[in-house]
């Protein structure tokens, strides 16, 4: 069993690395409680898509995971090298992580670089070894794959949709004081290499307010 920053990590159905064909495993269940268009659902209580919706997702997520896979082709990744460089420059309390062990039961900010595709995510946790793990083994909902729904040509692909091995580099940031920053650490990268579908900050007011804080690029 391998282990990767001190964790085990298991492969799963869906590897331990991004692959096409383990990206988008079809689901017929409605993730988000609420009915959007009524015609795509089985169901009158839209708990269920059909079958019809299911074929439309599954070719559109797999658009939308080849265009941003040509995206990610066309970054520099001597340039994004630059900026975590520059960004630990000026803001030395980040530190890279060699065990994540060593952040149970901590809380602060990380960085998540994903060298591979010139990727990174900014995250803020009262737990940050728990947090990883979960953006490691969680799998994003087949109907949330796109955001939103619909969205094959600016939706970015979710950090959950990488797997473990695909972060190179972890830098964490020990401090009690969540969230008010990570918007402002966010945006102080080029946005090409910012794999946050968010503007940092709690969410509260439900999908409404996700709506409002989502970031898209022209793919």
């Amino acid at each position: 069993m391998p282990y990767h920053f001190g964790l085990k990590v298991l492969e799963g159905k869906r590897g331990l690395k991004l692959t096409r064909d383990k990206y988008a495993i079809v689901s017929n269940k409605n993730s988000f409680g609420v009915r959007f268009s009524r015609d795509i659902y089985a169901d009158e209580a839209a708990k269920v898509y059909s079958d019809e919706w299911c074929e439309t997702q599954l070719k559109d997520c797999l658009e939308n995971y080849d265009l941003n896979m040509k995206y990610y082709s066309s970054l520099d990744h001597s340039e994004f090298n630059k900026e975590i460089e520059e960004f630990l420059k000026n803001n030395k309390d980040f530190k890279e992580v060699v065990d994540l062990n060593l952040y149970e039961g901590i809380s602060g900010y990380y960085l998540m670089i994903l060298d591979e595709y010139s990727q990174l995510y900014v995250g803020t946790s009262y737990n940050i070894k728990n947090r990883i793990r979960q953006h490691w083994n969680k799998s994003k909902q087949f109907d949330r794959l796109l955001f939103p729904m619909g969205n094959v040509d600016s939706s970015k692909l979710s950090i959950d949709s990488f797997r473990a091995l695909d972060t190179t580099r972890i830098y964490v940031h020990i401090t009690e004081d969540t969230y008010s920053k990570e918007d402002d650490y966010i945006n102080q990268f080029s946005s090409e290499f910012i794999a946050n579908r968010m503007s940092g900050g709690k969410i509260e007011g439900g999908l409404i307010q996700a709506i409002s804080m989502m970031k898209t690029r022209d793919l």
